[in-house]
């Protein structure tokens, strides 16, 4: 039961709560970074923990050391390296036309950017353990077929990104199947995980890059009648 309460949570209540989330977003005023990234942060501990509990019942291994550490080490770099460079003109292309959903994606001060980056550490390990390999896991067992889990888990991992837009959530669907690929290719999640961390963290730091640069305000956009 573990499991199907696992797929209950990720595949049904959380979509739900992201559209939610993201129509607030658009129609509100923005929260205050400390408060809302805390309440994020304390969330993804949550769900990783979560994701910890139902391995244990479920029996999934999660932690296989690489059976090749410095090849999935290279691997993994090349990969970063390829995604960052990918995304780089859109990131700031999705500045200069001022979206406002990167208000809390572009860490500007000190304190915005050291939390930017723990939230980025919780959320690249906390994920990988969640998609990766418990979804990844359960979506197996049910069809048989690994592929489908592949395709399944990208979809929902793409669609919790909700938040984004249609178009960075087809971004998203591609990366989390490349995401799945580095892991068969490197026989563990600790590539993954390190990846998604720093490109996270990457990410985040290039935003508020190019937010100084192309004058993005720093109280983010605000929606018609709206206060910060």
């Amino acid at each position: 039961m573990a499991g199907y309460y696992f797929l209950l949570v990720f595949c049904v209540l959380l979509p739900l709560l992201v559209v939610k989330s993201s129509r607030k977003l658009m129609t509100s005023a923005l929260a205050p970074w400390p408060g809302y990234f805390v309440s994020v942060i304390f969330q993804q501990i949550f769900f990783a923990a979560f994701s910890l509990w139902v391995a244990y019942h479920e029996g999934i291994n999660l932690f296989t050391p690489p059976p090749h550490p410095a090849r999935a080490a290279l691997i993994g770099a090349a990969f970063l390296a390829v995604m960052i460079a990918v995304m780089a003109p859109r990131w700031r292309r999705s500045v200069e036309e001022r979206e406002r959903r990167l208000y809390y994606f572009m860490p500007r001060t000190p304190q915005q950017k050291l939390m930017w980056t723990f939230l980025s550490l919780f959320a690249g390990v906390g994920e990988e353990i969640a998609y990766r390999g418990v979804m990844f896991g359960l979506f197996s067992r049910l069809t048989g077929a690994p592929l489908a889990a592949s395709l399944l888990v990208a979809a929902v991992f793409a669609f919790c990104h909700y938040v984004q837009g249609w178009k960075s959530m087809a971004v998203i669907f591609l990366f989390a199947l490349s995401f799945q690929a580095l892991v068969y290719v490197t026989g563990t999640l600790f590539v993954a995980m390190a990846v998604h961390s720093l490109y996270d963290v990457t990410a985040g730091m290039m935003y508020g890059y190019f937010g100084d640069k192309l004058g993005y305000p720093i109280e983010g956009i605000q929606p018609e009648g709206a206060t910060a």
